[in-house]
């Protein structure tokens, strides 16, 4: 039997990247802030792990498996999530092309912020600013969600 014990208040994150340094980098970052990580070994094991974990925060990168910010498909498979799933889980989408935490392009790719290649050395105090303004901004619509009894 593992030597892990259940913690029901972990928090876990799904690292989609395949450059090597990015991806430890992000794991490194999100471990820091308290995260259990899982790796996506690819675009099909990433798909699987997101029907059958509820992540709190997913990193994808927008090469991942070769892909692109318009045909990644774990990207377009959080795109169609209904948004009552959605909104609990943060995603951050790493990029060459973008400037980091710039919330006009989240929003045009239906994600919680983006990141810049040029700044994932700096990925723990992006993530935790990015994440603090996301539960700030979701703080009351989670509230009265679980009010209603809808989570």
């Amino acid at each position: 039997m593992a030597d892990e014990t259940f913690d029901l208040n972990q928090k876990f994150a799904l690292v989609a990247v395949d450059d090597e340094d990015r991806k430890g980098e992000v794991s490194a970052g999100l471990q820091e802030l308290g995260y259990k990580i899982h790796l996506a070994a690819s675009a099909d094991d990433g798909r699987e792990r997101l029907r059958k974990t509820a992540y709190d925060v997913v990193v994808i990168d927008e090469a991942f498996q070769g892909g692109t910010v318009l045909d990644n498909p774990l990207l377009k498979l959080l795109q169609g999530m209904p948004m009552t799933t959605r909104r609990y889980m943060f995603v951050a989408l790493l990029s060459p092309a973008v400037k980091t935490l710039d919330n006009m392009t989240a929003f045009a790719h239906s994600v919680n912020a983006v990141v810049s290649y040029n700044d994932v050395a700096q990925i723990k105090p992006i993530l935790e600013r990015a994440l603090f303004d996301n539960d700030q901004f979701f703080r009351v619509v989670r509230t009265v969600m679980q009010e209603a009894g809808k989570r």
